[in-house]
Order: C-alpha cells, then sequence, then structure tokens
C-alpha cells in the first residue's frame, strides 16, 4: 500500500513551522485506535445520525425551526461569574427582543438561565439538562428552548459543553471584554432584524493557497473553488465572488472585512495562527488568518511570522463597516482556543497547556462588538481545522464532505437562521462519530481494517466536532432582493454603557504577562533612545507629561537608581495596603423608614437606619454572609440589591488595583528608558 500524507491546517506564528506536522496515514490511524469516545455523547450521536436520515433536523416534528414562538429561545449565564447582572444589563435590548418574539398566545418560550438555574462549574450537558427536567432527544421548547446563546468565556462555561449542547439544540455563544462590546453586539442583532437592513446579495469566497504548501492548496481548489460554484449555481439571485491564489491577500481581506468589498456572506479558508503558549501575541492574535503574503514552508521555514503576513483583530479599523455580515473561516483556532490539547492523549502532540485559560478568538469578538454596527456571526473552529475532513478518498466520499459545507451555506443564503443551518454540521459530526466508532469496535475484537479509511474518518471525525458558532444562533443574512443596493454599507450609532467607576471594563480571565514571550519567540529590544512604549524622553517633555521629574533626575545615574528604589518602596507599600483593604471587604446593607432621621459615624450608618445584611470577604477567600429575612423567610427583593452591591464593590475594587499598578508599571517603564 502507498504511503499517504496528510497535511494539516495552522501554522505556528512562534516559531514558523506548521502546528502539527505531516504525518502518514499509518501514524494517524495508530492514533484513532486509541481514541476514547464518551459512550452517553456516542449514543446521543447515533441517535442523531438514524434522525438525519429523515431528513428532521434539530426540533422536534411539527415545530417551525425558523419560528421563534414555536422554537423557544434562552440564554445561558455561569453561576459563578459575577459580571451577570452587569452584562444581562448590557444585553437587555436583545433579552428584551428575543422574549417578545419567543411569546406565542400569552405562553413563553423565552428561558433565561440565571442564578440557581445558571451553568455550575464542571457540570455536564446532561446532568444541566437532567437538572431542568429535560432529557436527550429532539428539543421541545416547552422543556428547554431550541436556540441557547451561551453568555461567557470558555474557561467558566467550556467547550466540551457547548459541543455536546449543540447535538440536539442550535447553540451560539459571546463573550467580550467590556459592557459596551456586549451592548454593541445587542444593539445590532435588534436594528438589523427591527430596522429592516436589506444588504445586497453578495456572497464572497476568499482561499489562500500559499507556495509549496498542500494543505491551502487542497483547501483553495477542493473546497473554496468548487463551494464558490455549487453555491452560484445554486442560487442565482446572489452574486457569488471567488478569490483565490493572489487575489487573496492581507490587503482585500481588509476589503472584504470591514473595507468597500465587504459582502453579506464571506467564506474563508487559509491557515489559522497559532502561538506557543506564553508567547505574547497568544491571546490576541491566536486564530488570525494567515494571508497569501506567506510564503511558504520551504521559504519561511523556522523563522517568526510577522504580523504583516496576517489578518487579526488589530487590523479592523474604528471606522470599519461590517454591520450585518456573518462569516465563515475555515481556520485552526479560527473561533476559539482550549486551555487543554483535545488531542493530548495521542502520540503527535505534546501533552501540555496549548494555552493559559481557553478563550475566544479575538478577530470573531472584534467582528461582532464593533461600535459601529458589527457582524451578526462568525462561524469558525475551536481547536484544529482538519483540511482533509472535505476530502476523502474516492469521489462520492468528496461530494458527501462538500455537501455539509453547501447545504449549511445554501440554507443561510435562503433565509435560514444561522443555528438552523448549521445543523448539517452537526448531522456530519453525528455520522462519522457512529462509523468511527463501528470501525474502533471491530478493530478492538481483532478484525482486520484499512488504516487509509481509518486516518480519514478520524480526522474528519476530529473536524466535525469543533464547528462553533460565534454569536446569536437564531440570527440571519439581513438581504434583499437584487445583487446591489446603491449607497454605503449602513452603520449605527455607538452604545456605551455606564458603570459606577466610569469605565466597561469587565473582569478578566489572568493574562500572562506583556513581556512574557515564550522560548522560541523573543521580543527585540528597543533601540537605545527609546523607551519601551516607543516615546523617548526628549518627546515625553515635549509632549508636557513629564511634570518636572526628568529634570529633576538628569545627569545622575545614582540619583535615579535611588529614586527608583524609593518609588518601588512607595508603589510595594501603596499596593500593599489596597491588597490588604481589599482582602478585607465589607458591605452592608441598611434600610430606613425615615430618610431624615439616618445619622451616620465612624463608617456606620445609625439613628433610623436599620441594618439589615452583611457580607464580609476575608484576605484568604473566606467569606462571611448575614442574610435578611421577612417573617421567617428570605427577603428575595432586599438580597438581590445586597448582592449585586457586593458584585459591584468586587469588581470597582479589582478594577482600581489593575488601574494603579498598570498606571505605576507604565510611569517605571518611562523611569527605565534613562
Amino acid at each position: 500500500m502507498s504511503r499517504t500524507v496528510f497535511h494539516f491546517n495552522g501554522v505556528n506564528g512562534s516559531s514558523g513551522d506548521y502546528l502539527v506536522p505531516p504525518m502518514t496515514h499509518e501514524m494517524l490511524s495508530k492514533i484513532a485506535r486509541n481514541e476514547p469516545l464518551d459512550k452517553k455523547h456516542l449514543d446521543e450521536l447515533k441517535w442523531l445520525n438514524r434522525r438525519s436520515k429523515t431528513k428532521v433536523l434539530g426540533v422536534a416534528a411539527g415545530i417551525d425551526p425558523q419560528n421563534l414562538s414555536q422554537t423557544g429561545w434562552g440564554v445561558i449565564f455561569a453561576q459563578e461569574d459575577p459580571n451577570v447582572p452587569a452584562i444581562r444589563e448590557a444585553l437587555k435590548e436583545l433579552l428584551d427582543h428575543r422574549r417578545e418574539q419567543a411569546t406565542r398566545k400569552n405562553e413563553k418560550f423565552y428561558r433565561e438561565y440565571t442564578a440557581s438555574d445558571a451553568y455550575r462549574r464542571g457540570e455536564t450537558k446532561e446532568a444541566f439538562l437532567t437538572r431542568h427536567r429535560t432529557g436527550p432527544g429532539a428539543a421541545n421548547p416547552l422543556r428547554t428552548p431550541y436556540y441557547l446563546l451561551i453568555v461567557g468565556d470558555p474557561e467558566t462555561i467550556p467547550y466540551r459543553f457547548q459541543y455536546q449542547l449543540d447535538v440536539a439544540y442550535a447553540v451560539g455563544r459571546i463573550h467580550f471584554d467590556t459592557l459596551d462590546e456586549y451592548a454593541a453586539y445587542a444593539h445590532s442583532v435588534v436594528e438589523a432584524e427591527r430596522g429592516g437592513l436589506k444588504l445586497p446579495r453578495r456572497a464572497v469566497f476568499f482561499g489562500v493557497k500559499n507556495d509549496d504548501d498542500p494543505a491551502t492548496y487542497l483547501s483553495a481548489d477542493e473546497l473554496v473553488k468548487p463551494l464558490a460554484g455549487m453555491l452560484g449555481a445554486d442560487q442565482p439571485s446572489w452574486d457569488v465572488q471567488t478569490l483565490l491564489h493572489e487575489d487573496a491577500t492581507k490587503p482585500r481581506l481588509s476589503r472584504l472585512l470591514g473595507g468597500d468589498e465587504t459582502p453579506a456572506l464571506l467564506f474563508t479558508a487559509s491557515h489559522g495562527m497559532g502561538f506557543d503558549n506564553g508567547s505574547n501575541r497568544q491571546l490576541k492574535h491566536q486564530g488570525a488568518l494567515l494571508c497569501q503574503e506567506w510564503p511558504g514552508p520551504e521559504k519561511w521555514a523556522t523563522k517568526r511570522i510577522p504580523e504583516d503576513f496576517y489578518f487579526a483583530a488589530d487590523d479592523v479599523p474604528d471606522d470599519a463597516r461590517l454591520y450585518g455580515l456573518i462569516s465563515f473561516h475555515f481556520a485552526c483556532y479560527g473561533a476559539g482556543t482550549p486551555k487543554l490539547d483535545d488531542f493530548s492523549h495521542q502520540e503527535f502532540t505534546d501533552p501540555t497547556l496549548i494555552a493559559p485559560h481557553a478563550f475566544i478568538a479575538q478577530l470573531p469578538k472584534r467582528l461582532l462588538g464593533h461600535p459601529k454596527g458589527g457582524a451578526l456571526a462568525v462561524v469558525g473552529h475551536v481547536e484544529r481545522a482538519w483540511g482533509y475532513s472535505f476530502m476523502w478518498g474516492d469521489a462520492v466520499k468528496q461530494e458527501r464532505q462538500l455537501e455539509s459545507f453547501k447545504s449549511s451555506l445554501k440554507y443561510l443564503m435562503e433565509g435560514h437562521t444561522v443555528g438552523h443551518s448549521f445543523e448539517y454540521f452537526n448531522e456530519r459530526y453525528a455520522e462519522i462519530a457512529s462509523d468511527l466508532s463501528a470501525v474502533l469496535e471491530e478493530i478492538k475484537f481483532g478484525a482486520e481494517y484499512d488504516p487509509l479509511a481509518l486516518a480519514e474518518t478520524w480526522t474528519a471525525h476530529g473536524d466535525a466536532r469543533g464547528y462553533a458558532i460565534i454569536g446569536d444562533p437564531a440570527v440571519r443574512l439581513p438581504v434583499g432582493k437584487t445583487k446591489t443596493v446603491e449607497g454605503e454599507r449602513p452603520t449605527i450609532n455607538i452604545i456605551n454603557i455606564p458603570s459606577a467607576g466610569g469605565a466597561s471594563a469587565l473582569l478578566k480571565p489572568p493574562q500572562p504577562p506583556a513581556d512574557a514571550a515564550s522560548p522560541k519567540e523573543t521580543t527585540p529590544a528597543p533601540p537605545p533612545a527609546s523607551g519601551p512604549t516607543g516615546v523617548t524622553p526628549a518627546a515625553a517633555r515635549g509632549a508636557g507629561v513629564d511634570f518636572g521629574l526628568f529634570d529633576s533626575l538628569k545627569g545622575s545615574r545614582e540619583r535615579l537608581t535611588e529614586a527608583l528604589e524609593q518609588f518601588a518602596e512607595k508603589l510595594s507599600e501603596a499596593v500593599q495596603k489596597a491588597v490588604s483593604d481589599a482582602g478585607s471587604l465589607e458591605v452592608t446593607t441598611y434600610v430606613a423608614e425615615d430618610m431624615e432621621g439616618i445619622t451616620y459615624s465612624g463608617g456606620r450608618f445609625g439613628g433610623a437606619a436599620k441594618l439589615r445584611a452583611v457580607t464580609r470577604i476575608n484576605v484568604d477567600g473566606d467569606t462571611q454572609v448575614c442574610v435578611p429575612l421577612e417573617d421567617g423567610e428570605l427577603d428575595e427583593t432586599l438580597w438581590k440589591i445586597h448582592s449585586e452591591t457586593v458584585q459591584s464593590a468586587q469588581a470597582n475594587r479589582a478594577e482600581m488595583l489593575k488601574t494603579m499598578v498598570s498606571a505605576a508599571t507604565g510611569l517605571f517603564d518611562v523611569f527605565k528608558a534613562f
């Protein structure tokens, strides 16, 4: 048997190597034989595979999947997320809109999973549904809505929960860094649906084809080109454009993602950027799209990939016109990255962390949360995208793989929701997983097998599992009836959400230090005449920002050293005091019938004020709570107010610490420039 070599998508920007080296089918078949398959999850996939033969996808029979008053719509928050009240308020416009749509004859099929109903850490899909009295099988909106939007980072609500839930439901996810982005996304969706946004019926298929690179040769020639041809013929009311090879450059992609060529529907196929765990580019650039500028593996072997070669969130300007876009990115990590390698038990990957924590890629977050009106949804891959998933050994199997892409995009172009359109990928995953499990079961009992066929099935299985919708799964393409519309693409007003601290920043998961480069990727030292921020001392003085500090330290290295030591000592004392204060946070809630009879002394209310609730959080994390009762029962209204005040106090204290340290670090960097 000839040796077939599999080439995988994804390039390591830290080293210039492939994320996964090319492998023979013998190596992959050996890996596949060790693949663990969850029995309960597999049983549900087999059920979906049997059901898909009847061409019924998603909801129970008799329910229109396009009508939210029949399917229902729900939003899932994480119970442990202290930002939920603020995020929910930022999303209020979208939540109110979906509640209205998911109501029929005074019967609500709208559900918010918050407080005790919210997702709990470590919970499986089965445990979550069982807790809400829902069993496996087709979605029944009387129990659980068909459309489900997860709101939270994948560290608190894992990707695996999303994969499993997506088998029978239409699931999407959003997570942003600021309240403004949540509000902007909510406003974009509602305005697109209520305001009658009508974009031209234009779809663009963008395929990178780097030199000496089998993976992008395959995706350009066997996925992008034929897929665009099939859909162009099937959808004559659409203007379908194909951009391949020399047309698939970064400047051209800039015009498609917010520029003057932005379509209603964009499909891209390229390498997705990956970086070493700890690289200072990982959290902001992982999943970025590597463009035609990359010369290929032969000419650019073992070299750090520069930012000029790929399109990242940083490349989307503030004046971008993205309003109404739905984009599909066939690229490694295009949707996000898990903390642990999904294939770390396999021989070809190191059993180490992929990233400091699981996260959504910055590019889709930037596209969706844009303040001038963003994209409605981005479909992409969590983990690696496998090139051979759309091309098996013979023409029949190849067509079957492309049919999943074609059917999903066809549904989308015909006005179906993005969640229902991509049920075809769930069907594909169920079919391949069922086939793979049957083969592996036979091999376990000594049956002969074809290593090439097993390798192909396993790669297709890995690919099908990883697709995810970033955005509300109930959105659809807001297009008119024609291929062209006069005038520029519209924008919408900027949405800002005020907060107690005057800024919209939310608490974020732990970030690696700004200067933490990986062993394979080092950041060049700045020129001697410039500080770390690129601002020279002379420029800083010219801008009037030195407050006389530079003049007082000029010409004396010894005095500078002494001043730095004093500065560090004072900074340490200030931070320690702030941390100590933060570690003994106390929130008290009072009530009073006579506001004029209130007194205040020693940090406490007195007189007519009555203490009703207390929360104290100690430095070691221990929490003491005094709960308010009304006639022997929990006073839920007062407790809700108190709990929200505690969350706000924690967020404000953490933001104050972060701001203080950031400002001090910036000043310290300026000192170091001298």
